[in-house]
């Protein structure tokens, strides 16, 4: 069977290569019951379910991009480790659920035993007493084949276990130009579990530079000022072939972060304070591939479904930060706090030279 809690933590935790194949709860739901309602409503029911962990780790991406507005000299450089932390605001730990026998439900074939509708949580909105059920009929050589099924909604991970925080830990390297301009790269090679059947790979690109030198009005004030721009990919491929019901099935979640922002800061001895206003365009898509065979009231004739969820979520707004750095010979400690759509702490320490 498919656990959804085991994909959805599977991609979060395989993103950092500490994925556990033992994170399981009472009451965890098995996707192949959602299937039994078709692609569609599974495809509407697990977009609503994992929507705060998409949107989370996309915004966690986005940022821990730099501790300070001054460029590097030339050959200068810095390589710095930072915990991203992305909090889940309350709105987003639970969806309300609509069943199918009620005006206005999303879903064709899956509704709550006994009707009616309920707020259901999240990935992140804790436990619920809620249960499901489905009824969904496939036709086959003039036949019809029905799948039927009653079981307890999804928990969510207890808000509490993890602060509502969506984790996005990033090793990143700046290298000093020309022109006052840095180049910024984050980059993690594929890496690949056989025992944990999953492959994760990051990538990102950011351009910091100095403008205050083009300006000048603007020359002869003691603060830096510098513009920014950066991207980072995620992909992360995870194996559902072990599952009874697939022999191929894989699941996959890319995120793309892209981030534009002007950065101030002014350094009194040690201290560095920094700021960043700016926005952000964080895109992200999850998908379930593969053959999957449902077993209806006919054992001889499953439901056979191919390629079952392709799921985008996609959002973007403004960001403004504001941080401080200790800088201690070439030693740095950093912090800082974003207000988005989810905001985010970022703590980080490095090494700075130049």
């Amino acid at each position: 069977m498919i656990n959804l809690r085991h994909i959805s933590l599977g991609l979060l935790l395989g993103a950092f290569m500490l994925f556990n194949q033992n994170v399981s709860a009472q009451g965890d739901l098995d996707f192949d019951q959602v299937l039994k309602a078709g692609a569609e409503d599974a495809n509407t029911f697990l977009g609503e379910y994992i929507s705060p962990f998409a949107k989370g780790f996309g915004y966690g991406m986005a940022s821990g991009w730099y501790n300070t507005a001054k460029t590097h000299k030339s050959l200068g450089f810095d390589l710095t480790v930072t915990a991203n932390l992305a909090k889940t605001p309350q709105k987003d730990l639970l969806f309300n659920f609509i069943g199918s026998d009620q005006t206005g439900s999303q879903y064709n074939n899956l509704r709550l035993v006994g009707g009616g509708s309920a707020n259901l949580p999240t990935i992140f909105g804790g436990e619920t007493s809620e249960q499901l059920e489905t009824s969904y009929t496939e036709s086959f050589g003039g036949r019809d084949y029905t799948v039927e099924q009653t079981f307890d909604a999804p928990p969510g991970i207890d808000v509490e276990e993890f602060g509502g925080y969506v984790p996005v830990p990033m090793v990143q390297l700046g290298l000093g130009l020309v022109k006052n301009t840095d180049l910024k790269i984050r980059y993690i090679p594929t890496q690949k579990s056989e025992e944990d059947g999953y492959e994760v790979g990051l990538i990102g690109f950011g351009i910091m530079h100095d403008f205050k030198q083009w300006i000048p009005g603007l020359k002869q004030i003691p603060i830096d000022m510098s513009v920014f721009v950066g991207y980072t990919k995620l992909s992360t491929d995870f194996d559902l072939s072990g599952s009874d019901i697939t022999d191929d099935g894989t699941a996959s979640y890319d995120v793309n972060a892209l981030t534009y922002q002007v950065l101030v800061s002014k350094k009194l001895s040690v201290l560095t304070f920094y700021a960043g206003l700016g926005f952000n365009s964080v895109s992200s898509n999850l998908e379930m591939l593969g053959t999957y065979e449902i077993e209806t009231d006919d054992p001889l004739f499953p439901l056979v479904l191919e390629d079952p969820v392709h799921q985008n979520f996609d959002s973007s707004g403004a960001r403004a930060t504001l941080g401080m750095r200790l800088k201690l010979a070439i030693l740095t400690i950093h912090g800082d706090y974003t207000i988005q759509e989810y905001n985010t702490v970022s703590l980080g320490v490095g090494l700075s030279i130049r």
